[in-house]
Parts: C-alpha cells; structure tokens; sequence
C-alpha cells in the first residue's frame, strides 16, 4: 500500500549540519519541531529574531520536507512559571508571534520574497501547544476550556495573516501515565463542547504511546469515535509515536531493538492500511536522533540515528515503508 506523499516524519529534539540532506534521502515527508516565542523574542522592544527559523525553513524547503511548528512558550519578559500559558496578560504577545509566523513563513510569507533562491514551500499547518492534557504543560492542571480558548486566539492570528492556513490541536497524550492528568478522548471531548473551537480546529492530533501497537490502534479508533459523536470531521494526525530501545525493563515503551524496528513497521503498516477508515492524516516518529532525557527515559533511544549520527538499521525500516 502506498504511501501518500508526506505521510510520514520525524520529530528531531536536534538538528545537525547534513541532517536535513539526510532526511530528505530517507523519504522523511514532515518536520515536526518547537517554536518557542522566546527563541525569537528575549525583550518587548526586541525584533523578532528569526535567525534560527529561517535556517530550519531553508533546510526543509531544499529538501522538499514539510514543517509542523508546535507553537510554544511565554515570553520570559512576561512570566518565567513552570508550564506558564500565554493567556491573560501575555495573551498579545501570543497573537503577535503567531500572527508574525503566519506573515513570514506562511502562503504569502516575507521569508519567500527575501529568499527567491529557496524553492518555495510554506508552512500550510500549525500545531498549537503540545500534551496540554498532562500536568507538566499545562499551569499544572489541565484544562480542556482554557485550551480551547487558546486554539480559538490562535487560530484567529494565523489567519489573520494566512486565511488558507490550518490548525492542529496539540497532541493528547492518549494514555498519561499519571492519573491526575485528563486521558486524550476525555479532554478533546470536552474541548469541543466549545464551537468556537470546534470551529477554529482543522486537524486533531494525539500521541497513542503504548506498548502494543493493537493498542496504538485502539487508541486512534476511540479518537475517531469521539469525532464522529462530536459531529467534527477533522483528519487525526499521530504527532508523536515510539518506542526506545534497550534490554528487558519494566517501562513497556522500551524494547529490544528488533522489537522496536517491528514496532515501527507495524505501526506504520497499520497506519496505511487503516488511513482512510479511520482518517489518518500523518504518522511521525518521536525521534530522529537519540540524546539524554532527563524526563523521558525511553526517548533516548528511540531516535532514527544513534547519537552521533551514525543511521540504525531502524532508519532503513523507516525509509523503506515511506517510500512504499
């Protein structure tokens, strides 16, 4: 079964010199990644800064790789809180970023009239927020009406600059491990009893993290049923999936690195087979490289590459089913 085009991507936590080529060799269709507003703007007389974005989009663009940004962050001149939201008092600021993004990265955005040389590829979807049903994103305390009520502000300042652009939901962790956080369908379910942001939100998106890829599926059929009562006709995009790799552990997200590749091909088979039923939009692969997490222990190994750049066997199971 074919793969559609772009259907598949990663989610680097780092990005190297080449990484991009190499993405690109190995059919990655969407780059998902961090946008913080204080990687921009340190001080409120600053300009944004779009140094560092401008060298991501370039990099994809060359590469023929869409960009999924997970819009992020409080500027630090405003609150410095744990889990900090941008509504209240930093609400505008909110607004200008995003609407800012939109302007220079968008359809119509500056970035291509200042850099004719780059092939043109704008950013069509933005992924507002990330997990905000767990604790640690979300104040401490999820919210579905507040998140509701930022998907709302930020879908009004995307499209203020970008009226064809489309917005994600933060992905829901399916499953949170802790029990005081709000599980996936739950919480989505209860952020759509807004209409306005029933309204403002084109794709939904969910991280399905399980041992068992039946469950993975399980988890995305529970989603679509959710829609379906909700009367949302949105696609579900997998912004998060993996697995880390090591010897026998407790943790069910990590396997031996034969499980992991079966894993991912699976998964990424199940995927394709049931996209159209189940209105899979996207699959991307949580990561690309490894690298030390001090908060989530099984990500360190779940990466594409070893830490040094050095591609594990894993890639090509990777690159062979996007390909298909």
């Amino acid at each position: 079964m074919k793969a559609p085009k772009g259907f598949f991507g990663v989610h680097p936590r780092s990005i190297e010199p080449g990484d991009y080529e190499e993405m690109g060799d190995a059919n990655v269709g969407i780059l998902r990644t961090a946008f913080y507003i204080q990687t921009v703007k340190q001080h409120p007389g600053d300009p944004y800064d779009w140094s560092e974005y401008d060298n991501l989009v370039t990099g994809t663009a060359t590469n023929g790789i869409d960009v999924l940004p997970v819009l992020l962050g409080v500027p630090p001149y405003i609150s410095t809180k744990p889990a900090a939201v941008p509504l209240g008092n930093s609400e505008g600021a909110w607004r200008d970023f995003l609407s800012a993004l939109a302007a220079r990265y968008g359809a119509d955005g500056q970035f291509w009239t200042d850099n004719p040389t780059v092939p043109y590829h704008p950013i069509e979807q933005w992924q507002v927020w990330n997990e905000e049903n767990a604790l640690t994103n979300w104040k401490l305390k999820p919210n579905p009406r507040e998140y509701g009520k930022l998907l709302v502000i930020s879908a009004d300042a995307i499209h203020s600059e970008d009226p064809t652009a489309q917005i994600v939901s933060g992905g829901v962790i399916s499953t949170p491990q802790n029990p005081k956080a709000i599980p996936g369908v739950e919480f989505l379910a209860k952020m759509l009893k807004s209409k306005a942001a029933k309204r403002a939100v084109d794709v939904i998106a969910i991280h399905p993290y399980t041992g068992y890829v039946k469950d993975v599926k399980k988890q995305i059929k529970l989603t679509r049923e959710m829609l379906d009562k909700a009367k949302l006709d949105s696609s579900i995009w997998v912004t998060e999936i993996g697995w880390g790799s090591g010897s026998s552990s407790r943790n069910p997200l990590i396997v031996t690195p034969a499980k992991q590749r079966a894993n991912l091909r699976n998964s990424f088979e199940m995927a394709l087979k049931e996209r159209k039923k189940l209105g899979i939009g996207r699959l991307i692969w949580y990561q690309w490289r490894d690298g030390p997490d001090d908060i989530c222990k099984w990500c360190g190994t779940s990466g594409l590459l070893e830490q040094n750049g050095v591609a594990k066997p894993l890639l090509d199971v990777f690159s062979g089913i996007a390909r298909l």
